[in-house]
């Protein structure tokens, strides 16, 4: 059984704490850490690769890059072809373009969690709150998240739904058409909210979620990793990454969240020993709790994880990740709703219909078991014909469609940075140098004839009557990745995204950005950056 005793050693002197960098870096190791980082070019050594030209009177080609980003790939990609070199995000990077993206990303000589770390020093915020897989922190995250949360969704989607629309009501509630509606001056703060309750009911169970410091934890924990992946400010910094994994090393701000976690987390675990313990004297047996947190006590040894403090650390980078993703991404499609009203009336209708065709099919079970003289499973409770259910909501193809859509128009043109741990050729021959680091074109997939017409439109139902569902990966479809790498938790993100979709759409008829203006901004706002006007909204 996995234990509940601490080994931390000696805590760290609060001297040590003050310290950015570490004395015995001595000032000749500074020095040539700077030159290095100012000197290293880091393109490939392969010189057939060409370099995009840059503007009269840019160092870079990030100014030309954001005043629009359609029109800086094209030009590159007309006069250079699928692979060229830029200076982005303050580094030197190789773009991959059209089929050869897959071969990234299909590729164990890429690594998008070296790249990471390069920027951010991610890995050293991770190791330091987990005593476990410090080196494979990345693909034991993937393993649980594989083995216990996607498959389980139609399990975890109940739970999910009643803390949605718990929330929901409690934050924002009924808006009357009459009173003008209700203006929300900063949606996220609602989403917050909603995605961070529904989601602690999921990892750590209803004993612990109906903590309020554990919901305030959850929160500050994503909004705290927001600044480390750097809060919208994606240029690489040599010395900011030395820096992070430095201070990580001895003052960790994620530590208090699992040391919160861990606190409320302690008298609960106990309770569920003793009432095990019990049922096993008694010889019945005890109906485990279902939640992310009692599966990893119970398959400890499978995931290396040493004891109740570690689960805590590895719960608590799930929560982080899930809470800090969904909510930014939630947010963002409310604005799309707002951004396209003429949508909300189909995406309505289409809710409706599943619904009522749900409860006529059950109702029909029903009557069939009546005739036959057997009795009506309690999973046949007409009280629960309209739930939202994994089934009912995978029958929503527009919306499916409506969110798929949103994450093809949204992506950033430029993403997924990958650093390369060998030498790698590529199909077309052009070598990517170990160390050097490549860039995909996400235009190039997302904006290619693949997509059918108008591919720089917002087209909502380009998916319906295709198997392309807002989780299917694919060449065509980035914004998860592909292979094996691709990210296990879409699954559970898609499926919350959606919900917190026809929960608006049911709830409200109108979703109005507060300044018209700010609209296409709002649209095309990237992770991280904030939304700078709010929403109004107006109840059915």
């Amino acid at each position: 059984m996995i234990s509940l005793i601490s080994n931390t050693s000696n805590p760290v002197p609060i001297e040590a704490i003050k310290i950015a960098l570490p004395i015995g870096i001595g000032l000749a190791s500074a020095a040539y850490l700077t030159l290095k980082a100012a000197t290293n070019d880091g393109f490939s050594t392969d010189k057939t690769i060409p370099k995009a030209s840059i503007r009269p009177g840019d160092a870079t080609h990030e100014a030309e890059y954001k005043e629009d980003q359609d029109a800086f790939l094209n030009r590159c990609e007309d006069e250079y072809g699928p692979v060229f070199n830029i200076y982005f995000m303050n580094k030197s990077l190789t773009v991959i373009s059209g089929r050869q993206t897959r071969e990234v990303f299909m590729s164990e000589d890429f690594s998008m969690s070296d790249a990471i770390d390069d920027f951010t020093g991610v890995r050293e915020y991770f190791n330091g709150v987990t005593k476990s897989n410090h080196n494979n922190q990345i693909r034991v995250i993937h393993e649980i998240v594989r083995d216990n949360i996607s498959p389980n969704l139609p399990l975890f989607t109940p739970r999910i739904v009643q803390e949605l629309e718990r929330n929901l009501e409690k934050e924002l509630g009924t808006c009357p058409k009459e009173e003008g509606g209700k203006l929300v001056e900063n949606p996220m703060n609602i989403l917050q909210e909603m995605v961070a309750s529904a989601m602690a009911v999921v990892f750590v169970g209803p004993e612990i979620a109906k903590s309020r410091k554990i919901i305030d934890t959850f929160i500050t924990a994503a909004m705290d990793f927001g600044k480390v992946l750097g809060s919208g400010d994606r240029r690489a910094s040599f010395w900011r990454s030395l820096v992070n994994r430095t201070n990580y090393r001895v003052h960790n701000p994620l530590m208090r969240h699992v040391e919160t976690l861990v606190e409320y987390s302690t008298p609960v675990v106990l309770e569920r020993r003793r009432l095990e313990a019990e049922a096993i004297e008694k010889g019945v047996e005890w109906k485990r709790p279902d939640d992310i947190l009692q599966r990893l006590l119970d398959n400890s040894e499978k995931y290396n994880l040493v004891d109740l403090e570690d689960v805590c650390g590895h719960v608590m980078i799930l929560i982080l990740a899930a809470v800090h993703t969904t909510t930014d991404t939630s947010t963002n499609l409310l604005y799309y709703l707002a951004a396209f009203p003429q949508y909300m009336d189909k995406l309505h209708e289409e809710q409706q219909q599943v619904l009522d065709a749900i409860q006529q099919e059950r109702e029909q079970q029903r009557q069939e078991l009546r005739q036959k003289g057997e009795p009506v499973d309690e999973s046949l409770d007409p009280a629960h014909d309209r739930d939202l259910t994994v089934a009912a909501i995978k029958r929503m193809v527009h919306m499916d469609s409506f969110v798929r859509e949103v994450f093809r128009y949204r992506t950033e043109r430029l993403a997924l940075v990958h650093r390369a741990r060998t030498n790698v050729t590529l199909s077309s021959g052009i070598v990517i140098s170990k160390g050097s680091s490549v860039i995909i074109n996400m235009r190039s997939v997302h904006q290619s004839p693949e997509q059918g017409e108008d591919v720089t439109e917002f087209r909502p139902w380009r998916f319906v009557g295709k198997t392309k569902a807002a989780t299917k990966t694919g060449s065509d479809f980035l914004a998860f990745g592909i292979g094996k790498h691709a990210c296990p938790g879409r699954f559970l993100a898609i499926q919350k995204l959606k919900t917190v979709g026809v929960m608006m759409v049911s709830k409200y008829s109108k979703i109005e950005v507060q300044d018209p203006k700010k609209t296409m901004q709002a649209v095309r706002a990237t992770i991280g950056k904030p939304i700078c006007t709010g929403l109004t909204f107006t109840s059915r």
